[in-house]
């Protein structure tokens, strides 16, 4: 009796790192935001040293949110350098976990960058949108098209009152048509969405919730009082018979 063939995925979940490797690329975070403190002209004790990693940025929004700008543009420029983060590019298991949603393919590479969800910053949420937004039929010299998922690696436990994502769960055959906001990034308008099914998703420190290229999310409000770090890791490839998006 033949094997009946899985549905396809817009996502999913697995279980990968260990909590010393979730809590390195903590430590990375911290120590990006000391190095950067110290180099600044503000007193060094206006960054709350004394605070850990998940709750340091939001107090220093709630009494300098320009300082915290600052000290937020410096970690996304520079912290996915430290090793503890960079490494993930070598990451056999992301691989792995990113066959296992997309099939076998033939690797191209790892993007790799530190986002975060600061309840006190909300500007900071980035709105409906695929990470492949920009097909080579609108622009031929685009590289969007080599990225087959990205993997969201939650410091902390997350779901939908912390921060977590918020994904259509109906796998697409090609990006929905995207928009460019004010500050840059490419949206997806809330009514091309209407009609498709989504989930809010919970994932635990230690897990990567693996998205297909195609499939629209989004960060969802934070509630709580702590930051919501995640490492992101956009692998990149193609798959056999495949064609450029």
């Amino acid at each position: 009796m033949q094997a009946t063939a899985a549905p396809p995925r817009s996502f999913c979940i697995a279980d990968i790192f260990r909590a010393e490797e979730i809590a390195a690329m903590g430590a990375a975070i911290h120590e990006t935001v000391d190095r950067v403190a110290r180099a600044l002209r503000t007193p060094y004790e206006e960054s709350a040293p004394q605070q850990d990693v998940f709750h340091r940025l939001q107090a220093v929004a709630l009494r300098n949110p320009v300082y915290a700008s600052a000290l937020v543009a410096a970690v996304f420029a520079d912290a996915h350098l430290d090793p503890r983060i960079a490494g993930l590019k070598d990451d056999r298991r992301l691989q792995d976990a990113v066959a296992g949603l997309c099939g076998d393919f033939e690797p191209g590479g790892v993007t790799v960058r530190v986002r975060l969800n600061i309840p006190a910053m909300t500007q900071k949420r980035h709105g409906w949108h695929s990470d492949v937004a920009i097909t080579t039929a609108v622009r031929p010299d685009s590289t969007c098209h080599t990225v087959l998922a990205a993997c969201w690696i939650p410091l902390s436990d997350v779901d939908e009152n912390k921060g977590g994502l918020e994904l259509v769960t109906v796998p697409l055959s090609q990006p929905l048509t995207h928009q460019r906001a004010e500050d840059g990034r490419y949206v997806i308008p809330d009514a091309s969405l209407d009609g498709l099914p989504r989930q809010a998703i919970a994932v635990r420190a230690g897990q990567a919730a693996i998205i297909d290229r195609f499939t629209p999310h989004r960060a969802l409000p934070n509630t709580s009082e702590c930051v919501r770090w995640s490492v992101v890791a956009w692998v990149k490839g193609t798959r056999p018979g495949t064609q450029r998006a």
